[in-house]
């Protein structure tokens, strides 16, 4: 019997041991996953942000770097990039869209082309990027931190999150002569014609009251906020003029490009992609860059 308890004492032994390793083990495994799932879930690489070009400021670009551009043509928000156009300038689609600092996903939208493909907006702009001929005549896309692409054409920009005004291209009908013509001109930062009045060329001196009173009704002021413009347009061609016809017969400013205060039209209904008002009274026109 003693040899029996003596023999037996050693599994007893290590059978316990066994047991305490065991749990040494399963607490080892719970604190390492509560470690783990404590850790911080790593931020996405953002598929379209900001980059700040010396001469350019901010600017849209994906996520290597590569410039987008806005066409003034798409003013209604459809691509009218189309033929060898499409190939200078691809378009950007982007069905994962995560922004970078800066920019808001509400802002971005996906339309269709008149071919079928995707295409990314940014703000209701369809976005490309430029695409040059090469020395072997090949279309390569720019390099990432280019933007060559600006001002081609007086048509073609970088995009960018807070443009004050925009230069837009489209057919316009003058209400005068009933005639359509593809004009450029200066629209708001929603895509809101401005327009320029003719008595405040012939009258300087009085530009601040020259539209008043059902006039002003019919042709509210501009007043941009802001001074971000496509580098078509110069900053020292925007100023401010003083009128005494705000609320409450209180001053206010009104915005003036070249000299020319900025007004819109009522008709338009403060709708993109409108310019009911070129021609009226031989006197109105759409504001040229």
């Amino acid at each position: 019997m003693p040899g029996q308890t003596f023999c037996a004492l050693p599994r007893r032994v290590l059978r316990l041991g066994a047991l305490a390793l065991f749990i040494g083990s399963l607490l080892s495994t719970t604190a390492c996953s509560d470690s783990s799932g404590d850790a911080a879930t790593p931020t996405p690489t953002p598929t379209v942000r900001l980059d700040n070009d010396a001469k350019l400021g901010p600017h849209l670009v994906d996520a290597q770097g590569n410039s987008i551009y806005y066409f003034s043509r798409d003013l209604s928000g459809a691509n009218t990039c189309t033929g060898g156009c499409a190939t200078l300038w691809p378009i950007f689609y982007e069905p994962n869209l995560v922004t970078g600092e800066g920019l808001q996903a509400t802002d971005f939208t996906t339309i269709t082309t008149t071919d079928g493909r995707q295409q990314t907006a940014y703000k209701g702009w369809p976005m490309y990027y430029y695409a040059p001929l090469n020395a072997a005549g090949q279309n390569v896309r720019e390099k990432p931190g280019e933007v060559t692409g600006e001002s081609i054409g007086g048509v073609w920009f970088v995009m960018k999150p807070n443009y004050a005004l925009l230069v837009a291209r489209t057919t316009v009908t003058n209400k005068a002569t009933n005639q359509s013509v593809l004009k450029s001109f200066l629209i708001d930062s929603q895509g809101r014609t401005l327009y320029t009045f003719g008595l405040d060329q012939t009258q300087p001196t009085t530009q601040s009251t020259n539209c008043s009173g059902g006039c002003i009704t019919t042709w509210p002021v501009y007043l941009e906020t802001g001074r971000t413009l496509p580098s078509l347009l110069k900053s020292s061609d925007f100023g401010v003029i003083t009128r005494p016809d705000g609320p409450n017969n209180a001053p206010r400013q009104q915005t003036t490009y070249k000299g020319m205060p900025l007004y819109y039209y009522t008709p338009d209904g403060a709708t993109r992609n409108r310019a009911e008002g070129d021609g009226i009274g031989n006197l109105w026109t759409v504001a040229a860059p």
